[in-house]
């Protein structure tokens, strides 16, 4: 494990210091073109510090959790460093998550997913060049999967996943898989845990800022309420004239997920979790650059035994990067319009290639089994 941290410790900082000293200032110099969201941290940790209410005394469009994570880099003046360096700090945090935990199973393969996740272009950019907080919220994604398979956890993995959903909504998709392998009594009881817990969060929300709390809500789960940004293939067709609405988008998800959890009900909950996951990257109308972490953190596990798959994934780790610099410079900041139908096109093209990647996986995991799968199974 030392040399797993040595590696990240030594690869971060080095990128830290490139943004820092260099790119930062070149980039970030206007507020009309910063591609971070530092400045909406800020003010949110802020209230938080000041003694305000999320939703109420300040605009807040994500769940509340994510917000108290983030007071400790504001505390401590809110400096892009201070941001790169917290941020770095969870990225570790995962990989060791990732090894510790599954070391337990596999030695070897556990090391090699961790290095493997590590090494991502957009493991290593989300903390540094993007300063997203993604790089906290793949942490509590993760943890309950790993917890889950190392430790046979079942209650912690279920106030771990729903405390996880109120940081960001992607651990959404770690209940679903977990409580349909459950007996009707167990299933009660998990149900009732993952219910109370989320009740305890929400409940100052709900009661006092109601209309505002339950607005990002409607927003992530009717793609209502703003206009669609981010790097999947919808958005960039509905920025170029051809738009299909994103409700009916969402319909065609949840329609694929519930059809794929009633097929592989029988398989393992990670196999369950990441097909849903491959489903979501392909359907859902608003996705960012920094959600593939996700995505990443639970494939990478999964397939690190086969070579072929986990190198598609740095495929589609390079070919949404690229996709993002053209969508932040053509659609978002709109700062330059040079051949914009070549790049613009390159940025489409991109995406169609993700797509046909994560369906050709999707194809693979379906029809497979792996390591992590043999865990449940000796386990049953």
């Amino acid at each position: 494990m030392k040399k797993l941290i040595v590696t990240g410790i030594i690869v971060l900082s080095s990128l830290i210091l490139l943004d820092v000293l260099f790119i930062d200032k070149n980039i970030n110099d206007n507020p009309a073109t910063d591609h971070t969201d530092n400045a909406l941290y800020i003010e949110r940790a802020e209230t938080i510090l000041n003694g305000g209410l999320l939703y109420r005394d300040v605009v807040t469009k994500t769940p509340p959790l994510i917000n108290y994570l983030l007071v400790p880099p504001v505390y401590f003046g809110g400096t892009a460093i201070s941001f790169e360096i917290y941020f770095s700090f969870f990225i570790l945090l995962t990989v060791i998550s990732i090894y510790y935990f599954l070391s337990k199973i596999d030695k070897k393969l556990a090391y090699a997913a961790s290095f493997a996740f590590l090494m991502l272009p957009t493991t290593l950019a989300t903390p540094t060049f993007c300063r997203q907080d993604e790089s906290i919220v793949v942490l509590f994604f993760i943890l309950p999967l790993l917890i889950l398979y190392s430790c046979k956890r079942k209650y912690l993995f279920s106030i771990l996943s729903s405390i996880g959903v109120w940081i960001k909504m992607h651990p959404i998709f770690l209940i679903p898989p977990f409580l349909i392998k459950q007996k009707r009594k167990e299933f009660v009881r998990h149900l009732f845990i993952i219910a109370i817990t989320s009740l305890v969060i929400t409940a100052p929300f709900l009661l006092l800022a109601f209309d505002e709390f339950t607005w990002f809500i409607k927003f992530y789960l009717f793609g209502t309420g703003e206009e669609l940004q981010g790097i999947s293939l919808w958005r960039l067709l509905d920025a170029n004239g051809v738009s299909i609405p994103s409700f009916f988008l969402i319909i065609i998800l949840l329609f694929a997920i519930v059809t794929l959890y009633v097929k592989f009900r029988g398989e393992s909950v990670w196999k369950m979790v990441l097909l849903s996951m491959i489903v979501y990257f392909v359907f859902y109308p608003k996705i960012h650059y920094e959600y593939y972490l996700m995505l990443f953190a639970v494939a990478i596990p999964y397939l690190i035994e086969k070579r072929n798959l986990v190198a598609m994934l740095y495929v589609v780790s390079l070919l949404t990067s690229i996709t993002l610099l053209i969508e932040q410079r053509y659609l978002d900041w709109k700062t330059t319009t040079y051949a914009y139908p070549i790049f613009v096109s390159i940025a489409i093209g991109c995406m169609v290639a993700v797509d046909i990647i994560l369906i050709y996986i999707f194809y693979h995991v379906s029809k497979s089994n792996t390591w992590i799968d043999s865990v449940e199974e000796n386990r049953a």
